[in-house]
């Protein structure tokens, strides 16, 4: 098969070539009010100790408060909760929770909320902050970990069938994780 040049902007990559986990990220400003924004560039950058990173924007309100309390939860949405949200960036924060009809609880081993909706989350501290290029990439050290009971209760392969993540490609477009392969 012949290969052709590809662009080297996302933006304009149809397929694209990186698709990353849909997440909302949860924080309190330094007054207790809650804020939650929708990620999509997130992955693990270490086992040892466990440490995530997703790129931002600086300046943003999720950043900002981030870089107040130095913690953060990671909420993995379903398909059930994609089109929401992805709507949700035309509003922000009281608003974004209320229109999204979302419900907080406290975290456990952190200062910012969880989301009830979602089946799984991480409780992270901050590990540090890189601006890097447009981006503002924040590194997040993995301090507590919950997931529904019942995901837990089936075969492994099974398990990502119940969690149901999905995944953005591009604008418009997801993906769900619905099957495992095992190899």
């Amino acid at each position: 098969m012949k290969k052709v040049e590809y662009p080297i902007d996302k933006r304009e990559w149809h397929p694209s070539l990186i698709p990353g986990p849909v997440v909302l990220i949860s924080t309190y400003n330094p007054r207790k009010e809650p804020n939650i924004a929708p990620k999509s560039w997130l992955q693990m950058v270490s086992f040892r100790p466990p440490i995530l990173m997703f790129s931002g924007t600086k300046g943003n309100t999720t950043e900002e408060n981030i870089l107040a309390t130095e913690c953060f939860g990671v909420n993995f949405v379903d398909s059930s909760m994609a089109a929401k949200v992805f709507e949700c960036v035309r509003w922000f924060g009281a608003e974004r929770i209320q229109k999204l009809g979302l419900t907080l609880f406290e975290a456990s081993k952190i200062n910012a909320p969880l989301v009830q909706e979602c089946k799984a989350h991480l409780e992270c501290q901050l590990h540090g902050v890189q601006e890097v290029g447009s981006g503002f990439v924040v590194f997040g050290e993995i301090v507590a970990g919950s997931i529904w009971e019942e995901v837990l209760k089936v075969d492994r392969e099974k398990r990502y069938e119940l969690l149901d993540l999905i995944v953005f490609l591009e604008d418009g477009l997801f993906a769900r994780i619905d099957k495992a392969l095992r190899i």
